[in-house]
């Protein structure tokens, strides 16, 4: 806290110090409270007397002094009569959405935190993605210097916040009642990852009125842009590592429509906020008019953006073509009027400045006829192509749907005489592999006695096709796993006997194809091998046509159950045998087991009844074995054994 001894004795300066208060603006660096003065008219306008901010609260109160010093080392507090704005931001508590800003004073700096008194007034609040912002404006106010304490602002919050902070400005000339003080005001928020502009407005201010805006962040690593023409307040961003703000405002001018923009350095996903808001100038009785401006503008090639208006010197106005701009609360009087940014094929009648009375009360009138020529320019057509397999016959382009002109790929035309304005260039005949940024017909303004130039940039691949492969397979004995389809000897797929897969994004050009996979008992017409040809953007196809034949399978034989037999005596063998194929006539032969054998043959499968005797001294086994071939000579065989006993 800082305490300064009083510099002077009250009791015996009170009545010069009401009298001076009532009537005039202090020009010290300090003024005391003797009461509330008449009117806060500055003959410099609206000016920031001081300011001061910062972040890194918590809890339920944030609270901020005005406690900077001036050359002499004295406190620069407030002026009575002066404005004070103060913005709150806060990180928000979970399931705290709204304005949990319960009130907002200011207090001396003493022990007790006595109340200064003064009325601050919620002008707007805005929340989005965690982080708040609430602006409070109190006008005309009230302070004691004499005191020897700092003029501080305090706000107090319904729940605890995580994180905080204020930035407070003081302003000297603002009109004391708030209803009349405060113009417009408009507040918005993006969300991004990137760099990404913020602008509030637009709003509009009248002439004499001060803009000031604030933006906060919880991402901005630093201020990519500022406002133009903006004057930044205090030491520029302030950040206690989780919120970032920055201040700025537009001095007093000529008035209108603004839109001020800041650019947060994002570098991950972030949320900004931004208010701006208009403060209007305190009046010290001087009669005041109004003051309107009107444009007309006749002839060819108008000037599309329109023009600019500005009253002494101030700040400057949008105009139409044919349009008009408003200024009120001007001091009766002459005031110059200018018009500018009028297109060089345009003049303006009687100049571009004329000086108006303004009557107490009333409103005059600064017309300003414009007449406007056809103008001619000049345009340049580029292109620039990289890549492969780049069109080898270049472009065409033509302006205006006109006639046109043959362009290389990375060439230039010109085109002389156009009608200064826009006009639509097209580029054609760009090859079906190459794309053009940005599109191939673009609007381009001509100057008036100038040139511009545009550039089509082309891009160009190396072109693709496709191609199917289909195996189509008949007969019997199909394979059942398929087949695989393999293109130059690298890239393969699996094809179902009666199927097809595609090969998408081959280069154009021949390519080898070979099926294999391809069962014994199969074979392929023309080949497994093949070449074909992919054209660029189509689909070739190559068709195997496979048949196949069942494997031939031998006969199944029995040759019957083991025997017992006598010596001597005729033993009959009844086999039989099948055959999966039918694939007759058979032959069969019987080897006895004793070193004789019986032959013979049969026109199908069946049974198989032949004798034989058994003759032995002593008992002993054979082994018959029965063999059946096929015509196609697949053979199979059975056994069985003979026991054979004496009598």
């Amino acid at each position: 806290m800082m305490n300064y001894p009083t510099i002077v004795k009250r009791a015996g300066l009170l009545a010069i110090a009401l009298l001076a208060v009532s009537c005039s603006e202090s020009v010290g660096p300090e003024r005391g409270s003797v009461g509330a003065p008449l009117f806060s008219f500055s003959a410099n306008g609206i000016t920031l007397r001081t300011d001061n901010g910062s972040l890194g609260y918590s809890g339920q109160v944030i609270r901020k002094g005005f406690d900077h010093q001036d050359a002499n080392h004295r406190v620069i507090n407030p002026l009575p009569g002066d404005a004070v704005v103060a913005t709150f931001y806060w990180i928000t508590p979970t399931g705290n959405s709204s304005n949990i800003i319960t009130s907002v004073r200011d207090v001396y700096t003493d022990a007790a935190l006595t109340p200064i008194g003064n009325t601050y007034h919620l002008v707007d609040f805005i929340t989005a993605n965690g982080i708040a912002m609430a602006t409070y404006v109190a006008t005309n106010v009230q302070f004691d210097s004499t005191r020897g304490y700092v003029f501080a602002v305090e706000a107090n919050f319904g729940v605890s916040i995580p994180d905080g902070g204020v930035k407070m400005t003081d302003w000297t000339g603002v009109e004391n009642v708030y209803p009349t003080a405060l113009g417009s005001f408009h507040s918005t928020s993006i969300s991004a990852s990137t760099p990404t502009p913020i602008a509030p407005g637009p709003i509009t201010i009248g002439a004499g009125s001060l803009a000031y805006g604030v933006t906060l962040s919880n991402g901005g690593v630093n201020m990519g842009s500022r406002p133009a023409g903006w004057v930044v307040v205090g030491g520029g961003i302030g950040s206690d590592g989780q919120l970032q703000d920055d201040g700025d405002y537009l001095p007093p001018g000529g008035g209108g429509t603004i839109n001020p923009q800041w650019t947060w350095d994002f570098q991950r996903a972030s949320t900004a906020l931004a208010t701006v808001l208009e403060l209007k100038p305190g009046t010290n009785g001087t009669p005041t008019g109004n003051l309107s401006v009107t444009t007309s503008t006749t002839g060819s090639n108008l000037d599309p953006d329109g023009y600019t208006i500005t009253v002494d010197g101030g700040s400057p106005q949008a105009i139409g073509i044919n349009g008009s701009v408003s200024y009120s609360n001007l001091p009766a009087g002459s005031h110059a009027v200018a018009i500018s940014g009028v297109a060089g094929n345009c003049t303006v009648s009687g100049g571009t400045s004329q000086t108006v009375t303004v009557p107490s009360g009333g409103t005059a009138t600064a017309a300003f006829s414009v007449s406007c020529s056809a103008t001619t320019g000049n345009l340049t057509v580029t292109t620039s192509t990289s890549g492969s397999n780049l069109d080898p016959d270049g472009y065409t382009v033509t302006v205006d749907g006109g006639s046109a002109q043959a362009i290389g790929i990375s060439g230039s035309v010109s085109y002389t005489n156009l009608a200064a304005g826009n006009h639509t260039v097209a580029i054609s005949g760009v090859a079906g592999n190459c794309t053009v940024s940005g599109g191939t017909s673009r609007t381009v303004s001509v100057p008036s006695g100038g040139t511009a130039t545009t550039t089509f940039t082309v891009s160009c691949t190396a072109p693709v096709g496709n191609l199917t492969v289909t195996a189509s397979t008949s007969g019997s004995g199909l394979d059942p796993d398929g087949y695989t389809a393999t293109v130059d000897g690298s890239t393969s797929k699996a094809v179902a006997t009666n199927g097809s897969v595609t090969f998408t994004g081959l280069a154009t050009g021949s390519h080898t194809v070979v099926l294999s996979g391809v069962a014994a008992n199969c074979t392929v017409s023309g080949g497994t091998s093949r070449t074909v040809t992919v054209t660029a953007g189509g689909t070739v196809t190559v068709t195997y046509a496979v048949s196949c034949t069942a494997p031939n399978q031998p006969p199944v034989v029995n040759a019957g159950p083991d025997a017992t037999v006598l010596t001597g005596l005729l033993f009959t063998l009844n086999a039989s045998f099948t055959d999966p194929n039918n694939d007759g006539p058979f032959t069969y032969r019987i080897d006895w087991g004793d070193g004789s054998a019986t032959t013979g043959s049969m026109a199908s499968a069946g049974t198989i009844s032949k004798g034989h005797t058994y003759v032995t001294i002593f008992p002993r086994d054979y082994t018959i074995r029965v063999t059946v071939t096929d015509a196609h000579g697949a053979s199979g065989s059975d056994t069985k054994v003979i026991h054979v006993i004496l009598l």
